[in-house]
């Protein structure tokens, strides 16, 4: 499964990019001196090329190719792709002043997932949410002040991810995130209607823990798990934790209390999606309001 054009984050694309060109310098078995004389670029040129500190415009791929002994016209056209939409800017640049950095790398991650993982204890997940659950949601008691602009920013990521031919979307809601009453019952029915819509697309999966599972692994902090396309790619965790967020990889985990890696995390839900959780239906949700 492949992310469709339209959904390509530059950031993400830019990532590849630097990899796949980093792995074709060493299979050519070439220092980042070499490549510096051969062009007769400053010798930290390349250096910054391959960490994401300079970006590269598409005449300078094709030279490194050259160089690399990439002629192949499939991989210089992939190749010289990414390094095309790595350069656009990012569809969420308009809200990076409304936005954490942490928040602008996860969005990053989920344009360009093709499998998302969520788990949520306390809410519905933002993908799921109406507009007016996300409203309530965004103008509670010490919130922000931005309703306005997050909430479109919200609006704009189910555009983007929960459709047809967006990333699979797997989602385990503990059963105080369907019975919290947010804003009315009226909202939360019309919340309830579209959990059930959603939950009828084929690449989408909603189950709920119920309380009646007790306590299971992971129970009381939401986090996110993204999957990318190609094989060797770390998987990616997104955690909030009480200090704040955390974006964790398998090359670069989380060094606090917390020891566990993307894995563990991957691990755990699959336990409480397949041991813990039951299937979403209406007769479940609507328990809630009688």
């Amino acid at each position: 499964m492949s992310v469709p054009e339209d959904q390509q984050d530059p950031i993400y694309q830019g990532h590849r990019l630097r990899k796949r060109l980093r792995a074709a310098r060493e299979s050519a078995g070439l220092t980042h001196i070499d490549v510096a004389e051969a062009l007769e670029w400053s010798p930290s040129k390349i250096n910054r090329i391959e960490t994401g500190k300079v970006g590269l415009t598409i005449t300078d791929a094709r030279v490194l190719l050259e160089l690399y002994g990439i002629t192949d016209s499939g991989q210089v056209r992939e190749i010289t792709d990414m390094a095309r939409a790595a350069r656009r800017p990012p569809w969420w640049a308009a809200y990076r002043s409304i936005a954490a950095a942490e928040f602008l790398r996860y969005l990053s991650y989920e344009s360009s997932a093709i499998r998302i993982r969520n788990f949520e204890s306390n809410l519905i997940p933002g993908l799921l949410q109406t507009e007016e659950y996300a409203k309530e949601v965004f103008g509670m008691p010490g919130g922000t002040v931005n309703v306005e602009a997050l909430l479109e920013l919200r609006l704009e990521r189910q555009d983007r991810i929960v459709r047809a031919n967006g990333p699979e979307l797997f989602f385990v809601l503990d059963e105080a995130a369907i019975r919290r009453i947010v804003g009315s019952p009226q909202i939360m029915k019309n919340q309830y209607e579209k959990l059930l819509t959603l939950n009828e697309m084929e690449n989408v999966a909603i189950k709920v823990a119920p309380f009646t599972a007790g306590l299971y692994r992971q129970f009381r902090s939401p986090y996110v798990l993204f999957q990318f396309p190609e094989e060797d790619e770390d998987l990616v965790a997104y955690l909030e934790k009480p200090d704040g967020q955390v974006l964790l990889s398998e090359r670069s985990p989380f060094t606090g209390m917390d020891a566990k890696d993307p894995s563990d995390y991957l691990d755990d839900f699959w336990f409480v999606e397949k041991q813990v959780a039951l299937d979403l239906t209406e007769e479940f949700l609507m328990r809630g309001l009688q």
